[in-house]
């Protein structure tokens, strides 16, 4: 049941995004449409073992945490105005990606879970979120709408989603490597209830935008 809901987020995610075409065509918003039809076929994908190579998925889990973590740093990059942040940003995601492939060839390897890689990449997203959020309050107005604004509730659900899955990691990560039953039991129900959040702050982040003629 729960599993079934957190796909449901992340399809009105992918709906809602395509009905708003006309007012994400002209934003960087615009790329989650094919990020999430992506998205969906990975989960979906999951569920029917599409994936599934020497009895495991591991590998395919890797690549996809790397790409959710180069797209939305660079989404949440393009979306903020200060010149020495997105410095600071793009200089991160170049050494998490050394990092995780060091990590991928060298350490933990691709069929294990790289959850040295899946910690590194969620502090920087979590680090991404919180410059934003400070640009935010700093050089808005005296009285800004932050709920009408697309990027806060954008920004609001992935720093939602890395601050639990790195406070989870963090505490289950030799698990995770060890492939432990009991890990994937608790990671299937906190992952699919992070995921929700973030989805469906999402989805309100595109009903923000609005279309301009």
């Amino acid at each position: 049941m729960l599993l079934s809901a957190y796909l449901f987020f992340e399809f009105l995610a992918f709906i809602i995004s395509v009905i708003k075409y006309r007012a994400l065509k002209n934003t960087p918003y615009v790329y989650f449409i094919p990020y999430l039809f992506l998205v969906l076929i990975y989960e979906y994908g999951t569920l029917k073992n599409w994936f599934v190579i020497n009895h495991s998925n591991l590998w395919i889990s890797n690549i996809t945490l790397i790409i959710f973590f180069l797209f939305y740093s660079v989404f949440i990059r393009s979306i903020i105005k200060t010149e020495k942040f997105k410095e600071w940003i793009k200089r991160l995601i170049f050494l998490s990606i050394l990092c995780s492939a060091a990590n991928m060839v060298f350490v933990q390897g691709l069929w294990n879970l790289n959850t040295i890689t899946i910690l590194f990449q969620f502090a920087v997203l979590i680090i991404v979120t919180c410059l934003y959020f400070y640009e935010l309050m700093n050089f808005m107005g005296k009285e800004p709408q932050v709920l009408k604004i697309p990027g806060f509730w954008l920004n609001t659900g992935v720093l939602f989603f890395c601050l639990g899955q790195f406070l989870f990691y963090s505490s289950f990560a030799y698990m995770a490597y060890k492939k432990n039953y009991e890990y994937a039991l608790l990671h299937m129900v906190l992952s699919n209830i992070a995921n929700a959040i973030l989805y469906s702050f999402l989805t309100i982040s595109f009903l923000c935008i609005r279309t301009k003629n």
